[in-house]
């Protein structure tokens, strides 16, 4: 996790990454050892208390300050490039990944698709590479929404392993 120079800075984004999705009943939550590269977290989707196979990962970054971000219309941009990141990395993943990003001061998450998880039509689904600085504010109905579009996204690409 890249995070500000403020030692609790990234020790207060994981717990609040753990808040934000432990209010699901649904996802399993696997912190990812230091050094693996830049996925912090690796969360299952279980259906009925059952692991289902389904995953999506997570990368986090976080600042101190709520002041490091932009407002613009519907959307937020980090103001300092120091928070980029390497998609090179995460290109090749097999599953969904999104960044969720924290602002430590408040406590507000935001979030954006890494490989967004993409049904083009029936037989053809893909993770689409998101290379927009453009950052959703994150809260119990954008997470919801991100469970909906990995579910949907496992559920046609077991429709094309099964024809």
């Amino acid at each position: 996790m890249q995070t500000e120079s403020n030692w609790y800075v990234g020790l207060r984004a994981e717990a609040l990454a753990k808040v934000y999705l432990t209010r699901r009943d649904d996802l399993i939550i696997s912190e990812q050892q230091q050094g693996a590269g830049n996925l912090d977290f690796l969360l299952k989707i279980t259906k009925d208390g059952k692991d289902s196979g389904r995953m999506f990962g997570i990368e986090l970054k976080a600042t101190a300050s709520s002041s490091d971000l932009i407002q613009e219309q519907y959307f937020f941009k980090v103001r300092h490039q120091k928070y980029n990141f390497n998609i090179s990395f995460f290109k090749d993943l097999p599953f969904p990944m999104c960044l969720f990003f924290f602002t430590v001061d408040n406590d507000k998450g935001y979030y954006k698709w890494i490989l967004e998880p993409v049904v083009k039509d029936d037989n053809n689904v893909a993770l689409k590479i998101n290379e927009y600085e453009e950052l959703k504010l994150l809260n119990d109905e954008e997470i919801d929404n991100i469970i909906m579009m990995v579910n949907n996204w496992y559920d046609h690409k077991s429709n094309l392993i099964k024809s």
